[in-house]
């Protein structure tokens, strides 16, 4: 008896709910099986997955199967050849593999004749198929394109600290939309202020150390599992948490990135403040070991990874000379290839670099003036984002008031009689409560940031923050200091004439205006950016002629 297996494929996770296709096809196969005398040895059934491609997991299970000496079947019936696939050179591919071991694919609905003929007519159907299924993801990525430009999230999985509600239904769809998950959100951010300021124990914490202090305390990712390194760093790299989603970012099928102009940005609830990201990213990429080697970030050399040369960019590194007697910041291009781009090959006395640096920090920027100015620019701009947290503020009392809603149904429900105050009763009823509770203690912290904001500062303020950093930054010792300045500091041009500090408002705003010190203390490695926020000419210094 001719021994055959089925298989059934559907392509969405919709039609695999529903529970209409697959029953049918298998129905289908069964009575054409039978109605030949076919043996049915294995069923093969593929639910929600693209027959575009071979990433699928039951089809990949058959081919291994058919191909197995001695074959355990000789016929594989599907209920039409797009089943098995919707790529024609892919179809042929498989079917020839499977043909070498004497396995045959037969179509229930499409019956082929023997010989050229009946390839001819196979391939036609193959290239057809192809054709309708790229015609109809073209339609399909098109809805989805629209549906992200009217803020709706297109059904993937929602980024940690977010959850997909139902915002409205159009006919026999329901349109979804990013809402703050208020549990998951209080650990977005507990990772963040980890990594920037630490636990109170210890400095900042890195991306592995992160992991293994969560997973310590009990902390668990939504499906249940200890946090790792890559969740991590996937969470602290997600630009999606300061208000702004993309979608059409990536293409699916290959894994490249789009062009800029094809992503569409939507809106979502922020829960980190944009300041915040670009701190974290900074940090990042100085601490990658790609950018700046382990043994840059901890050097005790005072402006190692942040000094640059004019004449080619390229990083001063400390040289020696007299055997170690002087110490010297030496352009890396000359020093390692024999030229500078620039031709200007800077060298400078290590000493002499440091002091003219410190003191265009004490002397030229942080003073009273300076400091009150930027400390106001920076409240202003920040004032200016506190709609973002309001809205923020706004959804979560959205979801306070949906759980108050469940809590007083069941309480009705309970009172009227129409249930029990079952097991499964108080059960519900716990998790709804403690989810009131978690929600309305997020709501109290999210006030407590809407209501925070940097407030400007006098210019008596401004005079004693600016002698308190001044101090610290001439009699901390080395290892402080060098951290204080890369708090604030991103990149110092070292030319013939003259030498540039440059560095973003918002990190020395936060030390003048007398916010804690302790990220800022032991925030290690260079903080890199190309913004030169606060780069003037009156903080330029003149180097000596002779150095």
């Amino acid at each position: 008896m001719t021994r055959c297996a089925i298989y059934a494929r559907v392509s969405t996770a919709r039609q695999a709910e529903q529970k209409i296709s697959i029953p049918d096809q298998l129905r289908r196969m069964k009575k054409y099986a039978k109605a030949r005398e076919f043996e049915l040895v294995a069923e093969f059934v593929e639910n929600g997955v693209s027959g575009r491609d071979d990433r699928r997991p039951e089809f990949q299970a058959m081919i291994d199967e058919a191909c197995r000496k001695p074959r355990p079947f000789d016929i594989i019936l599907i209920h039409s050849f797009s089943r098995f696939f919707r790529d024609e050179v892919s179809f042929e591919l498989y079917r020839r593999k499977l043909e070498k071991n004497g396995v045959v694919v037969i179509s229930i609905t499409q019956e082929m004749s023997e010989g050229p003929g009946g390839e001819l007519t196979r391939r036609i159907i193959a290239l057809t198929d192809e054709m309708r299924s790229k015609e109809d993801a073209k339609h399909v990525l098109r809805g989805m394109k629209e549906n992200a430009r009217q803020g709706f999230w297109n059904g993937s999985k929602p980024p940690f600290g977010y959850k997909a509600i139902a915002a409205e239904k159009r006919g026999d769809k329901t349109k979804k939309k990013l809402v703050i998950d208020a549990k998951a959100a209080e650990t977005v951010k507990l990772i963040f202020k980890l990594f920037l300021e630490g636990d109170g124990a210890a400095g900042p914490l890195g991306v592995k150390h992160i992991a293994r202090w969560l997973n310590a305390c009990g902390y668990k990712t939504p499906t249940g599992k200890a946090f790792y390194t890559s969740r991590i760093h996937a969470i602290l790299t997600n630009e999606t948490y300061v208000g702004m989603a993309w979608f059409n970012r990536k293409n699916t099928k290959t894994g490249e990135i789009r062009p800029r102009e094809e992503w569409i940005a939507y809106s979502v609830p922020q829960i980190i403040s944009e300041e915040t990201i670009q701190r974290v990213q900074m940090l990042l990429s100085a601490r990658r070991p790609s950018r700046t080697p382990p043994r840059l970030s901890s050097s005790n050399v005072l402006l190692t990874g942040v000094a640059v040369c004019e004449g080619c960019g390229r990083p001063l590194m400390m040289t020696t000379g007299k055997g170690g007697a002087y110490r010297y910041y030496r352009c890396a291009g000359k020093h390692l290839n024999g030229e500078c781009d620039g031709g200007i090959a800077m060298a400078i006395r290590e000493e002499k670099l440091d002091e003219l640096t410190l003191n265009a920090l004490t002397d030229k920027l942080i003073t009273p003036k300076r400091a009150q100015a930027i400390v106001a620019a920076v409240a202003k701009k920040r004032e200016g984002g506190r709609s973002e947290a309001s809205q923020a503020l706004s959804q979560l009392r959205g979801q306070l008031g949906q759980v108050n809603k469940r809590i007083r149904n069941r309480i009705d429900a309970l009172a009227d009689g129409l249930m029990g105050e079952t097991e499964l009763f108080k059960e519900k009823m716990a998790e709804a409560e403690a989810e009131r509770e978690e929600i309305l203690r997020v709501i109290d912290a999210q006030e407590a940031q809407v209501r925070e904001s940097l407030k400007p500062i006098t210019i008596d303020q401004a005079k004693i923050a600016s002698a308190n950093l001044k101090r610290l930054l001439k009699e901390a010792p080395p290892d402080l200091k060098k951290r204080y300045i890369r708090a604030f500091v991103s990149e110092i041009v070292v030319g013939k004439t003259e030498i540039v500090i440059s560095g973003p408002k918002d990190a020395l705003a936060e030390v003048i205006a007398g916010e804690p010190l302790t990220h800022v203390a032991a925030a290690s490695g260079p903080v890199r950016s190309l913004v030169r926020e606060w780069r003037t000419g009156e903080d330029s210094n003149s180097r000596p002629p002779d150095s």
